[in-house]
């Protein structure tokens, strides 16, 4: 039954910290995690990160030097790095509205509205708020992600730890309006990685779910 399989998946990943690296993911699969990021949900929709596919080795040697020395950086078949908006304008809102009169064939006027309801609510949060609701969207995104990756058989290791100030110097964002939130290393584990074997480690459903 699918909820069984979905919960068998989730079982079975874990934080890969050994990729194959003579192992890569099929093409049709890593289009299937690239959609599933795409598709995942945001608030208001509006989709305030993007995400930089690095194929380059000397710049993922570089990226494994500002991130203290992970292998996975450089030896997962693909690696991500979701970069979320540290500041944004009613340039962002245009955007969504835009696309929104496109994709469903509404009028200015049909999204008026919602386009200064928006633009209110944002025109009240301090710069650092906005940069705090950026990064908790792209977490989303990531989660959706590692998910897809999960039910197709594919190890994924979330990095946060590394040198987020180098890590954008070498991805050239310092001038952008693009900050990394977290490295996504995507791959096939390594047989010698002893950390598949052991037990997830988490809460109990009745310690950590309450209802009132």
């Amino acid at each position: 039954m699918k909820r069984e399989e979905i919960v068998n998946d989730l079982g079975w990943r874990y934080a890969t910290k050994r990729f194959n690296r003579e192992e890569s993911i099929h093409e049709k699969d890593y289009q299937v995690i690239k959609e599933a990021i795409r598709l995942a949900p945001t608030s208001y929709g509006l989709q305030p990160f993007k995400i930089i596919e690095i194929e380059d080795r000397e710049t993922r040697a570089q990226l494994q030097a500002a991130g203290y020395g992970q292998k996975q950086i450089v030896d997962a078949s693909r690696l991500m790095a979701i970069a979320s908006l540290k500041r944004f304008d009613d340039d962002l809102i245009d955007r969504y509205i835009n696309l929104s009169m496109e994709t469903r064939g509404l009028t200015q006027d049909e999204v008026s509205g919602y386009s200064n309801f928006m633009k209110g609510v944002f025109s009240q949060w301090t710069e650092e708020a906005k940069k705090s609701w950026s990064e908790k969207q792209a977490y989303l995104a990531l989660g959706f992600g590692m998910l897809a990756a999960a039910e197709l058989k594919i190890d994924t290791c979330a990095l946060e730890g590394i040198d987020v100030q180098e890590v954008n110097k070498i991805l050239q964002l310092e001038d952008s309006d693009y900050h990394v939130s977290v490295l996504l290393a995507i791959g096939k584990r390594a047989e010698e990685d002893q950390n598949q074997h052991l037990k997830k480690v988490r809460l109990e459903t009745s310690v950590l779910f309450e209802t009132i």
